[in-house]
């Protein structure tokens, strides 16, 4: 048994280094997703990630492999425009909600991402393991940098965690006007650089998951962002590695099989809510 897990996390398993892979990007991912849970803008995790895969559609398209250094930089280069765009148009919107300026941001991506893949030898094999990643293929070298990547964009957002909570909680102390704009382009560009990091390895839909499915479920019980951060993080963490041993054990598509695990977890966390209906207490750090 012992020998068995010491082979899950140290890449020897035949889900190689993806276990590691899980613990270190899974509660990243989360952490940023509370804040876009609690702004009630969900789309923007998956447009910004389907921008990212955008860029590396187009990087595939001038002849650089999914993985690359230029790939990546390619990547997150379309991530971070997608960031900016995304915080400069929620002004002037009159009746139509921001919500839906970012859905269109993420199918136009997606469609553009399909017309640029069309033309490449192998698009429609590129496209699915854009979509889906190929998480259990991630090598150790690989990983270091990520884990690298995610520790700096980490230190950033715990010095700046007060004014971004205030402004996702929407308390009367979140900064106004053009700081808000501010704050919001440097979180959107801090979850750029997660997520073109991530989307490579990862793939759309599980980034997305990580993003959002843990928050929803503990969001579901708690409103306090300290307490669900306490929750969440660890949730994901453990419900992403029993995804990874489902799909091992029943042989199932390993990326697929983790958003189902987490799906499930969502909808049971619901309808156990629906039984057992708590008192709300107001947002608060």
């Amino acid at each position: 048994m012992f020998s068995s897990l010491v082979q899950f996390f140290n890449g020897e398993g035949p889900l190689g280094f993806a276990p590691l892979a899980a613990m270190i990007m899974s509660p990243v991912h989360c952490l940023f997703g509370l804040h876009i849970v609690r702004r009630g803008v969900i789309f923007i995790d998956l447009a910004v990630a389907q921008i990212a895969a955008l860029g590396m559609a187009f990087a595939v398209m001038h002849g650089y492999e999914v993985g690359t250094t230029q790939a990546y930089w390619i990547s997150l280069a379309f991530a971070l425009c997608g960031a900016l765009l995304i915080s400069l148009s929620k002004f002037k919107l009159g009746r139509v909600p921001h919500e839906a300026m970012i859905g269109i941001y993420f199918v136009a991506a997606s469609a553009l991402g399909i017309i640029m893949l069309e033309n490449t030898a192998h698009g429609m094999e590129e496209l699915h393991d854009i979509l889906t990643g190929n998480i259990i293929f991630v090598e150790l070298a690989h990983l270091k940098t990520t884990a690298m990547i995610y520790g700096a964009i980490l230190a950033v957002l715990i010095v700046l965690w007060k004014p971004i909570v205030s402004i996702s909680l929407r308390e009367e102390s979140a900064p106004k006007g053009g700081k808000v704009v501010l704050y919001d382009f440097i979180f959107y560009s801090l979850l750029a650089f997660v997520v073109a990091s991530s989307v490579q390895i990862a793939g759309v839909l599980l980034v997305f998951t990580w993003l959002v499915m843990p928050a929803v479920t503990v969001f579901f019980w708690l409103s306090r962002m300290k307490g669900a951060v306490a929750w969440a993080l660890p949730l994901s963490v453990l419900m992403s590695l029993f995804g990874l041993w489902a799909s091992e054990q029943k042989d199932w598509p390993t990326g697929a099989t983790m958003v189902v695990v987490l799906a499930a977890v969502v909808c049971v966390s619901y309808l156990v809510r629906l039984i057992v209906p708590l008192r709300e207490a107001g947002p608060s750090q």
